[in-house]
């Protein structure tokens, strides 16, 4: 091929980009020592995830609430209170067995997990 060819290929290569898509892959080990199989052959680590916040345990978040809140409790009555800003921590997390949805860098070099899949079948 001689060098003009070679820099058409290089530019038609560039105008169709291979398409980014979401795939599905199992957590084999969970994080934070992370270890995700995307098929029969290629197992992600650590080095090649990055996950979004809310799958991890202790995952803090911030939320408003309006009006009254009431808790009863037999010993003490009911005691009611106005919530203004209260703080959630989840305490679930990925574990082994569980399917994760991953969308990939343009690469495939990075993986991003992106929340834990759910099927209905």
């Amino acid at each position: 091929m001689d060098s003009i060819t070679t820099l058409a290929k290089i530019l038609k290569d560039k105008e169709n980009p291979k398409p980014v898509s979401m795939s599905t892959g199992i957590v084999i080990s969970p994080p934070p020592n992370a270890q995700i199989r995307l098929n029969d052959t290629v197992i992600l680590g650590n080095n090649q995830l990055v996950f979004a916040a809310h799958v991890l345990e202790d995952y803090e978040r911030e939320i408003d609430l309006e009006g009254d809140i009431k808790f009863s409790d037999p010993s003490l009555g009911e005691t009611t209170f106005e919530a203004k800003k209260v703080k959630s921590t989840t305490k679930d997390t990925l574990k082994e067995g569980d399917e994760v949805i991953l969308l990939p860098t343009a690469d495939e070099q990075l993986y991003f997990v992106v929340g834990k899949a759910v099927r209905f079948e």
